[in-house]
């Protein structure tokens, strides 16, 4: 699916920026991974303090401008903690396909989360892989839609992801996220950067997804400097 050679370019650009530009900016995603992972638990009597502390160093992977899709959740959690945890729970329920597991999630927040007329409860598509992720690290990626297009244009996959494709978008996201990862597990050079990098409190990611996703994160930055060059240019 991938053009090989346009991989091995972007790759020697990544690991060449990696310890000094990358790592200082982007470690926070393997210490959210390993923090979720020590804190989350299902059980938790008190599950919007549970979900408030699993949720607490995810930074702008969960909120950022426009977005605020932790404090929702921890919202909604805080008035309504049996159905949320229901929701999670069906959401982390491996045995199911998980494109249906993405939109029951979505479909539920609508009832559950108490909105204002207008508002938005941000449990899209983007949030929703983000707990998949954090949950289960070794199968899952965060699916952005903006980053998905143009990992997909810059190694010449051959595939569009369209708004409102959602069930096509996140099938079409796995399949070529893990034949990157699938890539990035045949470099040596690279598990190597990251294991030098990795302190106690970062999830050691053995299958290499968070720095797939990291690396997607790095096309999707390249092609933005290259518009506004371009744009510049104009």
């Amino acid at each position: 699916m991938i053009d090989r050679d346009a991989f091995a370019g972007y790759l020697d650009e990544y690991k060449q920026v990696f310890a000094d530009t990358i790592w200082p900016d982007e470690k926070y995603k393997w210490q959210a991974v390993r923090h979720f992972q020590e804190h989350w638990d299902p059980d938790a009597e008190d599950f919007a303090a549970m979900v408030k502390q699993s949720l607490a160093r995810t930074k702008n992977l969960l909120d950022s401008s426009g977005k605020y899709a932790r404090g929702v959740i921890q919202e909604t959690a805080e008035a309504d903690p049996e159905a949320v945890r229901a929701m999670f729970i069906d959401l982390f329920d491996e045995d199911t396909d998980v494109v249906d597991r993405v939109a029951a999630f979505k479909n539920r927040i609508s009832t559950v989360a108490r909105l204002k007329d207008g508002d938005s409860h941000y449990q899209d598509e983007n949030s929703i892989t983000t707990y998949l992720w954090l949950h289960y690290p070794d199968e899952h990626y965060v699916y952005k839609f903006r980053v998905a297009n143009d990992v997909a244009r810059a190694l010449g996959a051959g595939i569009t992801f369209k708004m409102g494709h959602y069930s096509t978008n996140l099938r079409q996201h796995q399949a070529l996220y893990d034949e990157i990862c699938e890539n990035l597990q045949r470099d040596e050079d690279i598990r190597e950067l990251l294991d030098g990098q990795l302190a106690d409190d970062c999830y050691p990611d053995p299958e290499l997804k968070t720095l797939t996703v990291d690396f997607g994160y790095f096309l999707n930055q390249k092609r933005k400097k290259e518009q506004q060059k371009e744009k510049n240019q104009k």
